[in-house]
């Protein structure tokens, strides 16, 4: 423990670490669907990648760059991306002849739950089943509403900007995280597919970012707020709760039995009446069994997610400033979705063409690995 604890301290070499993930995070995409374009070759296109993120790692060194970087560009920036990304949201005009699901699967799973109808047992266009948790509906439903439920991930960008502007005072490492994100092939994909993977992570990263700032002394300041708040994060992802753990767990033992007390209420009353909005529609007690998102969401080897949940809580006591909940939850998701990757290639073969959906996983660290690195930069100064 005490190795891996002095390797999270070594400022440099985290750096580095982290960039690697992010790094080939958008390298699996390029390949993944580079490969099935004709027009550049992708050995052309895995050197042009490699060169550009040299440049985006060099960047800190050139200290006459920072000077540049001023809010007004950083606006400037956040305002180019998001016009990018709505016209982005715009690009698929039939997307049945894309053979890509998600959209249709979060659209029609929002149909169903708002009409109060089981989502997870009717197959979409493509034949798959629907698996998205009641947290996730409740935060993508707004979209729905507005007509287009690509708007999320526009929605969740804005959202990454903000909490960045809260917590980097320099324009240089604002400028940094956003353009990471900005151009990330992982979170591109998101956009163009009105895919909803990522933004339930950036969700988690900005409420621990915006959480840690509004109540730096005492998380549990606010208990029942912070119950709900919890309840519905923990229902969008199964695999959230891994940097919830390291960021809320040592507060929670350590705050007054009255604020545990309060917490608890507030988030079992969460957790309930969202489960129940998506279960009780079901035929019966078998048929939920058979059709419910734990069976149906992509999930590592329950003893491999054991050990990372069981490592996650050990972690949590060594947390001792924020940028350290970002460091963990970043290596760690990292390899629970790796974990998971591997474990679909082994089952379905090493092809890429044969495996669409695995790939994505591994960007579940993206919001964490970024900023991370972002932190390991302003230390470095």
């Amino acid at each position: 423990m005490n190795a891996l604890l002095n390797f999270t301290r070594n400022n440099r070499l985290n750096s580095i670490l982290l960039f690697a993930v992010y790094f080939i995070i958008n390298l699996l995409f390029l390949t993944k669907y580079g490969i099935r374009q004709s027009f550049v070759p992708l050995n052309i296109l895995i050197i042009l990648f490699s060169g550009g993120n040299l440049l985006l790692f060099s960047l800190g060194k050139w200290s006459w760059l920072k000077k540049i970087w001023t809010e007004k560009s950083v606006y400037l920036l956040v305002t180019a991306i998001a016009v990018v990304y709505i016209a982005m949201c715009h690009v698929m005009k039939d997307p049945y002849k894309m053979n890509i699901d998600r959209w249709a699967t979060l659209e029609f799973s929002l149909q169903h739950w708002i009409k109060g109808e089981y989502i997870y047992d009717t197959p979409n266009f493509m034949g798959n089943l629907s698996s998205y948790l009641p947290g996730q509906l409740l935060l993508s439903s707004v979209f729905y509403f507005l007509g287009n439920v690509g708007y999320l991930q526009v929605s969740a960008f804005l959202l990454f900007s903000y909490v960045i502007f809260l917590e980097f005072k320099g324009n240089f490492h604002r400028f940094l995280a956003i353009l990471m994100l900005g151009i990330s092939l992982a979170y591109i994909y998101e956009v163009v597919c009105k895919s909803d993977f990522i933004s339930s992570f950036i969700a988690v990263a900005a409420f621990i970012l915006f959480w840690s700032r509004k109540f730096k002394d005492d998380y549990f300041k606010k208990p029942f707020l912070l119950g709900i708040g919890i309840g519905i994060l923990c229902l969008t992802r199964s695999a959230v709760i891994i940097p919830l753990i390291i960021f809320l767990l040592n507060p929670f033992i350590k705050t007054s039995w009255e604020n545990k007390i309060k917490f608890g209420i507030s988030f079992l009353l969460t957790a309930v009446i969202l489960l129940a909005s998506v279960l009780l529609p079901g035929k019966s007690v078998e048929h939920v069994l058979q059709y419910n998102p734990l069976n149906l969401q992509g999930q590592s080897n329950k003893f491999v997610m054991l050990f990372f949940i069981i490592l996650s809580i050990i972690l949590s006591f060594y947390v001792k400033k924020i940028e350290t909940v970002f460091y963990y939850s970043a290596y760690i998701l990292f390899f629970v979705m790796l974990s998971f990757v591997s474990e679909q290639y082994v089952t379905l073969g090493f092809s890429y063409q044969n495996n669409f959906f695995s790939t994505t996983y591994l960007a579940a660290c993206l919001p964490f690995c970024i900023i991370g690195y972002c932190y390991t930069k302003q230390k470095a100064e």
